[in-house]
């Protein structure tokens, strides 16, 4: 009979399948293989460098080696540039480091540390001896640490090969850092339509983004519900997080007025449906109830057949948990009343259970304060609020988690008899 052999067409350069191997074997194989590629990385360095000393770029129309590089290899400008500026820096000043790379002792990254922290030393201390001393130590440590830490292990080495040099080589490297950053920080903020949502890229410098993470951080602190767990993603807690700090700032008043009024967040209905922002976004029914929460009502009345002549209608019912009122919620809640939350008073809103568009009045009945996480998981519907009749908030959760849809009520407030 003749016999059929299924194999693993992946194998090692000596021919022997991965699947073959010993655990011992297996191991061989892959750190001989990283030696391989990193030998090979080498070379390409040394054959860039050559083709940059012929002047190969010139011959083939491009503009510098950097652009021939990327044309050939089909790589971003950017990395082609760092390759020509390393093979360049390695054969002039770091033969040592050429030499490792070529016998596959270390990788591209830690030649690039390396380079990077002898470039570093100031012009005034960089002698041919401490540069030698400096990338011999840095050799010795890139066989035992991963580049990341190697890059730590160079900030400090000073204090090692000569500690009288190390505080003004340091504050040099700070000064270019912050120099750097200044000049190149930006945020940049755009709506994108069809997904509905804004995109914002940022490089700030290290205080700002520490500012703003002791910003963020204790407002973006999990926060369990009925079930014990917190079901969003630390990115997502971030999101939520700056969307509170800067309604408090909105609230507090603490951004300058912008046009001669208090900068707020304007939207606009309409009678035929249309609810926008005045940027021109339109927002769901849902989300405009959820901000009307907390928000001053005015009422402009413009007519369609006489579009010069604007009405201002003043509203005589309190719209706002404001005042004494505010207090009784904060007073009978002790913060966020869902299930299982402990955010404090002031982290909260105060939502109307019956909403006010829907003829809810701002009373004490009628009211419950929630952070702003439990707030918009109430807004989105399956969860229910209610006042107890011992007057007292209760939640009622969706049937998929209970189906009995028992109420539950935070362990702050007394349970009902």
């Amino acid at each position: 009979m003749e016999s059929t052999t299924c194999s693993n067409t992946t194998g090692t350069a000596d021919g022997v399948s991965a699947w073959s191997m010993s655990d011992d074997q297996l191991t061989t194989a892959l750190l001989d293989n990283e030696a391989a590629l990193h030998r090979h990385e080498g070379r390409r360095l040394e054959l860039i460098r050559e083709a940059d000393a012929r002047n190969l770029a010139v011959t083939a129309g491009a503009a510098n080696t950097a652009q021939w590089v990327a044309g050939v290899l089909r790589v971003p400008s950017a990395e082609a540039g760092a390759m020509v500026k390393l093979a360049s820096h390695l054969h002039h000043e770091l033969p040592a480091t050429a030499q490792a790379l070529a016998d596959g002792e270390i990788s591209v990254p830690h030649a690039r540390v390396i380079s990077r922290v002898v470039q570093l030393l100031p012009s005034h201390i960089s002698t041919p001896e401490l540069r030698s001393e400096v990338e011999a130590t840095l050799l010795k440590n890139a066989a035992t640490f991963d580049p990341k830490v190697l890059g730590k292990v160079g900030n400090r080495l000073l204090e090692t090969v000569a500690p009288d040099l190390a505080d003004q080589v340091l504050e040099l490297k700070l000064k270019q850092e912050e120099a750097s950053a200044e000049r190149d920080r930006f945020l940049r903020m755009s709506f994108d339509a069809t997904s509905g949502t804004w995109r914002v890229t940022a490089r700030l410098p290290k205080v700002v983004g520490e500012r703003l993470k002791l910003v963020l951080d204790p407002l973006a602190a999990p926060q369990p519900g009925p079930d014990g767990r917190d079901t969003r993603f630390p990115e997502q807690r971030n999101v939520d997080a700056l969307d509170e700090a800067c309604r408090r700032l909105l609230a507090e008043r603490l951004v300058p007025s912008h046009g001669g009024n208090p900068t707020q967040l304007v939207v606009t209905l309409t009678q035929t449906g249309g609810r926008t922002l005045h940027t021109g976004i339109e927002l769901s029914r849902k989300l405009v109830d959820q901000l009307m929460c907390e928000a001053d009502r005015t009422y402009l009345v413009k007519p369609e057949d006489r579009p010069g002549r604007v009405t201002l209608l003043t509203d005589t019912q309190q719209r706002l948990f404001q005042g004494k009122l505010r207090r009784i919620l904060e007073l009978r809640d002790g913060g966020c009343a869902f299930p299982g939350c402990d955010r404090p008073p002031g982290w909260c809103h105060a939502h109307h259970v019956v909403p006010w568009s829907k003829g809810g009045p701002t009373t004490r009945d009628n009211g419950v304060l929630l952070c702003g996480y439990h707030h918009r998981l109430i807004h989105q519907g399956a969860w229910q609020v209610r006042i107890a009749l011992d007057g007292l908030p209760e939640f009622l959760p969706p049937d998929w988690i209970d189906p009995h849809q028992q109420p539950l009520r935070n362990h702050r407030l007394t349970p009902a008899a």
